[in-house]
């Protein structure tokens, strides 16, 4: 197998602290044991990350440009855009990919330092406002389109705990977000389609 080639110490740096965070947790997550693994200094940590709370931060956003990047490409192949790329975030979630994006373990480590740092929850809280935004502009109801993320997140802790569904659960679960992430009419569509009122009778 050919040696991997890095773009920069920085995705060396990234790449040894999300395996240490999976191995060792957030308490064993530090400034020298990640220079250490990823073979710099500490300076040439500190070229790259200011601190261990920016260097947690970037780990959630390379996280995430991941999956969003693969939730785009499944998002391409939907007819409806609307809703798309929610249900391409269920299909990713629970269909998964060739390559996993998020490695087993990573997003409960990861969860578990978002309840500590308060820079990646406000990180994750944007995010998920966001998500829901868009959603909600594309003619998902507020309340479904929360219900499909927490449930995405949900399934995700519960896989890197172990918790394992039969073909049959995957797909009923699969089905339901589905539905639940199909755009409705929007209000202004709504009023376009409803019947005009019946004219009263002149006297």
């Amino acid at each position: 197998m050919a040696p991997r080639v890095y773009a920069s110490a920085r995705d060396r740096i990234l790449d040894a602290a999300e395996r240490l965070l999976v191995s060792e947790g957030l308490a064993g997550l530090s400034v020298e044991s990640v220079a250490a693994a990823a073979g710099v200094s500490k300076g040439g940590f500190f070229h790259h990350f200011k601190t261990k709370d920016a260097m947690l931060l970037a780990m959630l956003d390379r996280l995430i440009e991941k999956v969003e990047g693969q939730i785009t490409a499944r998002a391409a192949d939907d007819p409806e855009p609307r809703g798309a790329r929610l249900r391409a975030h269920i299909a990713l979630s629970i269909d998964g990919s060739p390559e996993p994006v998020v490695p087993r373990g990573l997003m409960t480590a990861l969860l578990q330092a978002v309840a500590s740092q308060p820079a990646m929850r406000r990180r994750a809280h944007e995010l998920n406002v966001a998500a829901v935004a868009r959603d909600v502009g594309e003619d998902i109801p507020e309340g479904r389109a929360m219900v499909v993320q927490l449930a995405l997140d949900g399934l995700g802790v519960a896989q890197d705990m172990g918790v394992k569904l039969t073909a049959r659960q995957r797909r009923a679960l699969r089905d339901t977000l589905m539905a639940l992430a199909r755009p409705e009419a929007s209000s202004r569509r709504r009023r376009q389609a409803a019947p005009a009122p019946p004219k009263g009778r002149r006297t």
